[in-house]
């Protein structure tokens, strides 16, 4: 057995009754502990209602037609502690669905172990239990090739001279890797996993005006941050919104290239 934790972890989610298509949607994820001290995973994404919906108006909100997703395989060993870190700690409320209110959302965490049986109910950690949930989620996208782990590259260029930052954030593995290059000198170090929610929350905390984006790796003086697409934006000009968080990441990218 992986972790004596739990022999078996199921998470079932459903958003809030008042969610509209084609944001609504409910997942479960099922885990169990398998012999070589990894974890089995399954993954059933499901969005509703969408047959309400014309085309343009799911692929208009930042969506696909073919949304709704089935996985099943292994997690690498990684993650038998993180979950079994969570599950030690974890107090289940009872949990009757009929009270809901259409606000609020569904959110249940069943836990098998042979030893103790099986208990279940909300979460009395539950933003945790959440943000596990999501990370989860993303690497099962990134291990079964749906999506590629997480990129953002900052370049500077001044003075004739060119300072890259690229920063890889991969799920499945947990693992940050910033990789720097100043003047053909290279050098590669990982980030503790803790330190990703943070820098998510700056990435994408600001606005990002496509329209003045580059298409192309810049080559003129300036500094410029691409997030894993074809655009490239200027920092100075196409990076908007609270000037409070466009400071704060303004802060992390020039930490990202410090020697």
């Amino acid at each position: 057995m992986t972790d004596s934790t739990f022999d078996k972890l199921e998470i079932r989610y459903q958003t809030a009754m008042v969610v509209p298509p084609p944001y609504a949607h409910f997942f479960t994820i099922i885990l169990r502990a398998s012999a070589d001290k990894r974890l089995t995973i399954e993954l059933t994404m499901t969005y509703t209602d969408r047959d309400e919906l014309e085309e343009d108006e799911i692929v208009g909100e930042g969506f696909t037609l073919n949304d709704d997703y089935q996985w099943s395989g292994q997690l690498p060993a990684i993650w038998a502690q993180t979950v079994g870190d969570l599950v030690r700690k974890t107090q289940l409320k009872a949990f009757d669905e009929e009270k809901l209110t259409d606000n609020q959302e569904y959110f249940l965490v069943a836990i098998e172990q042979k030893s103790q049986g099986s208990r279940s109910g909300a979460p009395t950690q539950r933003t945790e239990w959440q943000f596990l949930s999501q990370e989860l989620i993303q690497a099962v996208y990134e291990i079964s090739g749906r999506e590629k782990p997480f990129e953002a590259t900052y370049v500077e260029i001044e003075g004739g001279g060119r300072t890259e930052a690229r920063l890889t954030a991969s799920f499945g593995h947990r693992e940050v890797r910033l990789e720097t290059r100043r003047d053909n000198q290279n050098r590669s170090t990982t980030l503790p996993w803790k330190e990703l929610k943070s820098m998510m929350e700056l990435f994408y905390g600001v606005d990002y005006n496509s329209e003045e984006a580059l298409s192309a790796p810049p080559r003129k003086p300036g500094r410029y941050l691409n997030l894993g697409t074809a655009e490239w934006y200027d920092v100075g000009a196409s990076v908007v919104g609270d000037e409070g968080a466009v400071s704060k990441l303004r802060k992390l990218l020039s930490r990202l290239v410090q020697p």
